[in-house]
């Protein structure tokens, strides 16, 4: 029998500048990082997506058929859990899921800077890198913005394997990722919206 959970939020480094967010590094417990790497590898579930500031492969785990052994990432357990450590870190009253999806850049691609503003509809995300094989060469940086100019860069964010960042979405919460090099970049994005 597969665990209801499978992720530990407990060790968060939190930061206000240039927006509201955390960090977290071995987010992933019991080697479901590394399942998951590999049914990244071999599902056909990617679906490419060109938008005016990105090209990347995705999809929704909630429509995906997850395996059995990796159902906890789509639990009840871990959801509760995601939306609970939002709502304490980043003092919110009610949080609900909205998406989880897939992303895969590959060589070539990259993020524009944006700040995923939306409105309502979406203003949590927790996202988490599973890049087993990424070194420094290999680029695929989470980068943040004190502002829209792209040359205004706070801060560079590594893919380290099985690490997270989670944020506030508000109109400034800008953000890219640099130009991935020889090299495919998995992440699972959890986006929640207030109630």
């Amino acid at each position: 029998m597969y665990e209801q959970t499978c992720l530990d939020l407990s060790r968060l480094v939190c930061g206000k500048t240039p927006f509201p967010h955390f960090t977290s590094a071995d987010i992933l417990t019991n080697g479901v990082e590394k399942r998951l790497f590999e049914w990244f590898r071999q599902t056909n579930a990617w679906s490419l997506t060109e938008a005016d500031f990105y090209t990347q492969y995705e999809f929704s785990l909630l429509d995906a058929g997850v395996p059995a052994e990796l159902q906890c990432l789509i639990s009840e357990e871990t959801i509760y859990t995601i939306r609970n450590r939002f709502i304490t870190v980043f003092e919110k009253s009610s949080l609900e899921l909205s998406g989880i999806t897939a992303h895969k850049l590959v060589d070539g691609h990259r993020i524009g800077i944006h700040n995923d503003y939306i409105g309502k509809a979406e203003t949590h995300r927790l996202v988490i890198q599973i890049n087993p094989d990424w070194d420094d060469s290999k680029g695929g940086y989470l980068l943040l913005f004190n502002s829209g100019n792209a040359e205004d860069v706070f801060k560079l964010v590594k893919p380290i394997n099985n690490s997270a960042f989670g944020f506030e979405i508000s109109d400034r919460s800008y953000h890219a990722v640099s130009e991935v090099y020889d090299f495919s970049r998995y992440t699972i994005v959890y986006t929640f919206k207030e109630n």
